[in-house]
């Protein structure tokens, strides 16, 4: 696997230089200079599309997330996010968000949730996409021959929710756990089989019983996407390159169908610049635009992955220090409570 991730590395770095030498170092970097300090603009836009991620997790919570501060939900949700950015396939970003705020949640809560959270993401993207491209593909001519790669991506979204979901009912956490009893590990899994059930059990419960609280993180999460295409739009005006509001729409959404398809590469590997360059060549624009904006996006991307790695390393110094202040929260379940809102049903 190891060597497959290298060899797939390699080639998107390939892909890198070929660009460059094709299109021109130099009018890349004509564009990335006009940025200049308008890189600091959307880097700080970038704080508003986090805190509303931040939101879309909080609000899976409930009652066990009282304990906890937004501060810290925010903390956590950059440095998963941060984890996520550099790793294949996007994942461990959960466990690290779960294990930031353990000593106020619990992690069986912890862990759920922010599972919870990622699915609630897919499913405003997808909320995203089609309101983006239902506003901008009769708005933007040159974009009529990209209906069906567009349908195409958008399937390919949707069945990767579908699965994902799935996943979610089936008792993730306990047939991972089993998973490792397998593997020649150097701990007792068997300590885990508790908290394991546990987290199943809060999934299916929410998806059960806490449809307000989906739809309602699903919705911070569509306000954090739209947020995207501003970006683009500044990133144009930067650039000073005509194109109106439903040109960065349109080069969003269909960009974001083709990073879900590459989902496997990290850091959004040739999906960003590449993406980006193709999209805007098929709209008539010079594919070094659509390169340049894509990089100048890596490089917010990378402020704030940065930024999440410093908040992780700081956290760690800290909790290697300090020693418990207090009981976590524990949730053991009664006959009949709902495990996320602490109420009996009846």
């Amino acid at each position: 696997m190891r060597r497959f991730q290298t060899i797939v590395i390699i080639l998107c770095l390939a892909f890198y230089v070929w660009f460059l030498s094709h299109f021109g170092t130099r009018q890349v970097m004509h564009y990335i200079r006009l940025a200049g300090w308008g890189l600091v603009l959307t880097i700080s836009l970038e704080a508003f599309a986090r805190f509303a991620n931040t939101l879309g997790w909080w609000v899976t919570l409930g009652h066990y997330g009282d304990r906890v501060t937004m501060r810290e939900l925010f903390g956590a949700r950059v440095a998963g996010e941060a984890i996520d950015y550099l790793t294949p396939s996007q994942v461990g970003g959960q466990f690290v968000m779960a294990m930031m705020v353990r000593r106020k949640l619990d992690m069986a809560a912890g862990l759920s949730t922010a599972v919870v959270a990622s699915l609630c993401e897919m499913v405003g993207q997808v909320v995203f996409i089609v309101l983006a491209l239902t506003l901008s593909l009769d708005m933007v001519p040159a974009a009529r021959h990209l209906f069906w790669p567009v349908v195409g991506g958008f399937a390919l979204a949707l069945a990767l929710i579908a699965g994902y979901l799935l996943v979610q009912t089936r008792s993730p956490f306990t047939y991972l756990l089993r998973f490792a009893a397998k593997l020649p590990l150097r701990f007792e899994t068997a300590q885990y089989e508790e908290s394991a059930a546990e987290a199943d059990t809060i999934l299916r419960d929410f998806y059960a019983r806490h449809h307000a609280r989906l739809f309602a993180s699903s919705l911070f999460y569509v306000i954090a996407w739209a947020l995207g295409p501003v970006e683009i739009y500044i990133l144009l005006r930067l650039l000073h390159v005509r194109a109106s509001f439903e040109v960065a729409l349109l080069v969003e959404a269909v960009g974001m169908l083709i990073e879900r398809a590459t989902f496997l590469l990290p850091a959004k590997l040739v999906s960003q610049e590449g993406g980006k360059a193709l999209i805007f060549a098929l709209l008539g624009y010079p594919a070094s635009i659509g390169f340049a904006i894509g990089f100048l996006r890596r490089i917010k991307e990378m402020a704030w992955v940065l930024f999440g790695m410093a908040i992780l390393t700081f956290h760690r110094m800290i909790s290697e220090r300090a020693e418990p202040t207090g009981p976590r929260v524990r949730m053991h379940r009664v006959p009949g409570e709902d495990p996320l809102s602490g109420e009996e049903s009846l």
